[in-house]
């Protein structure tokens, strides 16, 4: 409380210091202006008195602020000093020359005089370092030009002043001519300082670059009545000292900036050179009518020559600076825009002239399963596919449409003029066009993408509302697996959930929340069930049991899927453990991520846990899709060669809905082929799926594979594909996922041999009752929900 009274007490003396100086200075002009020195003895004392004081007074008071003020001490001190160093001059020559000389000649004044310019200069100087990071090499440039100008011209003014010297001699013009031009030179130092920082600057640039025009002036008329021998101490030209000595008190109590700038690269710095330049010029000009001394003609030259140099260096960094603008709109590895590039494009159209007559379409693109390819192979075979994606995109879009990569795996495509039609027109180009391999090194990968679109102004008519829900659209199409979706309203209401469930099911992989239930695969020959496929659900801590449509494609999109495959794995295997220690020989099926098949580790991490759970490997089979397959297939050949050399089953599951190259099942260790349901549910009505089913189940068996079918709902299903010579079968009919407390029960009756015929066709008709009761209760809660790039069900 203390210190804060005294700082409040200082402040309020300086403030009464600075009015008794501004009234003081007020008094001088109009005492000087009006006459009154030569009618009244006091005033001409008083006048003597303060024109000796007022340097004195501006030092102290420049002394004080480096006192009571911690920043700028250093330059502050230096024009206190510089002005104290002034007025010591002043008083020397009022008191010990004038009387006897009033001529201006040479004196120890001289010396206190040119002190304060030396001063002045550094005090700019630090001021200047104070305010600016960073000089360009430029502006060092801008020094030599105005150094050139500045001799130039006092070559021309001394020639000028000497051939009218009369009545003294020549030092004497030689001397008080170097007080404009050290003026001049303080002055362009204060002009370059706003060349480097624009034009809109502290107050203390204002107030010393006007206390240096009015010395320049002062100093330039001193010069013209010396040379002319008509000076003489006092008059108005002390006036216009007085108001320059008063302006750098007030200039040192300016509130100063805190912040750093950086160094101007634009047309801002070239009003130096540019004022030195045509100055030059005028003097070239003045010498071809009047002769000139050779020295003040090759100066201005020179000056000219740094001038154009200057100018050439500026055009050179004003193009630099739009390269820059342009590489911070640019994605530095696809040479795409980016996500700021991209928005000042959209933001534009959004808020241009006749925005809301026009209409536009944004699609946002995500790769699928681009963090398994960038984890497992390494971030540069990422950023070469990232390259080449952005290379096929481009290829499918129109000139006028632009393309971003807003991050990661993530790109943009903004369509002018473009209304649903166009945008599904492109959408599908786009896909089209990645659906072939990407030949990355030494590797051949395969992708799929999900677009999102979003239509303005029908979705939105803010940019960033329009970009949230395409980015809503998007996965919707990542969570469908339908490659496009658009904008509905009402699909991202739930987008807050998505977030919450993403971070519970990162903390919930490891703590006992994920459920499997196991779905019969019955053998057709002999009716018994001696494999299962393992499907995961997940126990969620407060909405309960949650189907894998909810969770998978998040886990896929955010890299949870290996953790999550391995989780249940484990509990697959525990299980398989318990039912043979029961005396039930059930194998089981568990899906694989892609994510495990470019991991060439995980062979060794499904041994050990065949070991902890005492499983053998042929009770073991992995259900991998095809488009898990066509990842990375020398990859994918290596891991399922190690899995299937320790004795694991591989099935190529959803047959029929991927590439379905016969390549690959030469080439990749296969044993059998899964065929998806959408034939087999049109088997009774469709007689092409019927062929298309019997002619797999051909050619599985011709490659010596056996075949399984999904989507079993009718008993004359189930018989057409024991006819064709089918191996197992799954679906409801059959029986749907159940947890294995429930499912064991049916498992004994499927495999107890000493149940008759009648008793087997009884298991049959309980299995088929207990799925019609679960259809009764709600299809939905059955139901195998949308696959997300797995054949989690």
């Amino acid at each position: 409380m203390t210190t804060s009274v005294h700082a409040a007490r200082r402040l309020r003396v300086v403030r009464a210091g600075r009015v008794a100086l501004l009234a003081a200075a007020v008094f001088f002009v109009a005492t000087t202006l009006a006459g009154l020195r030569d009618t009244s003895i006091i005033v001409n004392g008083v006048d003597r008195w303060l024109g000796n004081c007022f340097s004195l007074a501006a030092g102290v008071m420049c002394l004080v602020r480096a006192n009571l003020v911690r920043g700028e001490r250093a330059a502050w001190v230096a024009i206190g000093a510089g002005l104290l160093c002034y007025g010591a001059g002043t008083i020397y020559f009022t008191t010990r020359v004038a009387n006897r000389n009033p001529q201006l000649s040479p004196s120890l004044a001289d010396a206190g005089w040119l002190l304060f310019y030396i001063a002045t200069y550094v005090a700019v100087i630090l001021l200047m370092r104070k305010r600016v990071s960073r000089f360009h090499p430029s502006v060092w440039l801008d020094a030599l030009v105005g150094a050139l100008g500045v001799a130039a011209l006092a070559s021309g003014l001394a020639v000028g002043a000497i051939g009218k010297v009369r009545a003294t001699n020549m030092s004497t013009v030689e001397l008080n001519l170097a007080y404009p031009l050290a003026d001049l030179m303080l002055l362009v130092l204060v002009v370059s300082v706003f060349g480097l920082l624009g034009w809109r600057l502290e107050r203390v640039w204002y107030l010393l670059g006007g206390s240096l025009i009015i010395f320049a002036a002062a100093d330039t008329v001193v010069v013209g009545e010396v040379a002319s021998g008509h000076y003489s101490p006092g008059g108005p030209v002390e006036v216009l000292w007085a108001l320059a000595l008063v302006l750098p008190a007030y200039a040192a109590w300016q509130r100063p900036s805190r912040e750093k700038t950086e160094g101007l690269v634009g047309w801002g710095v070239l009003a130096i050179p540019a004022i030195f330049a045509i100055a030059a010029l005028g003097l070239l000009v003045f010498g071809a009518v009047t002769r000139l001394p050779p020295v003040t003609v090759t100066l201005a030259a020179a000056t000219v020559l740094a001038a154009l140099v200057r100018t050439g260096i500026t055009f050179a960094e004003v193009r630099q600076l739009a390269e820059t603008k342009l590489q911070a709109r640019t994605d530095e590895l696809t040479g795409l825009a980016n996500r700021r590039g991209f928005f000042e494009r959209l933001n534009g159209l959004d808020s241009g002239a006749g925005a809301g007559a026009r209409r536009f379409a944004l699609l946002v693109l995500d790769l699928d399963r681009f963090k398994e390819i960038n984890d497992s192979l390494g971030h540069p075979v990422g950023d070469d596919l990232l390259k080449l994606v952005g290379r096929r995109i481009a290829a499918a879009l129109r000139p006028e449409d632009l393309l971003a990569r807003l991050g990661g795996d993530e790109f943009a495509v903004l369509l002018e003029d473009a209304d649903a039609a166009v945008a599904k027109m492109v959408a599908e180009r786009v896909l089209a066009t990645l659906e072939g391999p990407f030949e990355v090194g030494a590797v051949t990968l395969h992708v799929d993408a999900s677009i999102g679109a979003a239509l303005y102004p029908d979705d939105a008519v803010a940019a960033s509302v329009l970009l949230q829900r395409a980015d809503v659209a998007m996965y919707a199409a990542k969570a469908a697996r339908s490659g496009v979706e658009y904008y509905q309203p009402g699909v991202d209401v739930h987008t807050p959930d998505r977030l919450d469930i993403i971070e519970a099911l990162r903390s919930g992989l490891g703590e006992d929340q994920l459920r499997v239930h196991y779905q019969m695969k019955i053998d057709l020959r002999t009716g018994g069930c001696h494999a299962v496929e393992a499907l995961v659900r997940w126990e969620h801590p407060t909405k309960g049991l949650l189907p894998p449509d909810v969770f998978l494609p998040l886990a896929e999109h955010t890299g949870l899927m290996r953790t999550l495959t391995l989780e249940v794995l484990g509990l697959a295997l525990g299980q398989s453990r318990r039912w043979r220690d029961a005396g039930l020989d059930i194998g089981v099926a568990v899906n694989l991520s892609a994510s495990n098949l470019l991991d060439t580790a995980f062979p060794t991490e499904v041994a050990d846990l065949l070991a902890l759970h005492g499983v053998p490997a042929r009770a073991l089979e992995f259900e991998i899709t095809e488009t898990a397959l066509m990842l990375d297939r020398i990859r994918t050949a290596a891991v399922l060669m190690a899995l299937r050399e320790m004795g694991i089953h591989i099935a190529v599951d959803d047959y029929g809905t991927g590439y379905s190259s016969l390549s690959y099942l030469r080439e990749l260790p296969v044993d059998i082929l899964k065929l998806d349901k959408s034939f087999v549910m049109h088997m009774d009505s469709d007689p092409g799926a019927a062929a298309i089913v019997q002619s797999t189940v051909g050619l599985a068996h011709s490659l010596g594979l056996r075949i399984v079918v999904e989507g079993v709902e009718t008993e004359s299903t189930m018989r057409r594909l024991a006819e064709f010579g089918c191996d197992l079968a799954q679906g409801f009919y059959l029986g749907c996922p159940q947890p294995a407390e429930e499912l064991t029960p049916l498992l004994w009756q499927r495999n107890d041999h000493r149940l008759s015929a009648g008793c087997a066709a009884l298991a049959v008709e309980s299995v088929e009752v207990e799925v019609e009761v679960e259809v009764e209760a709600g299809r939905d809660a059955v139901a195998e929900p949308v696959r997300a790039g797995h054949t989690w069900t």
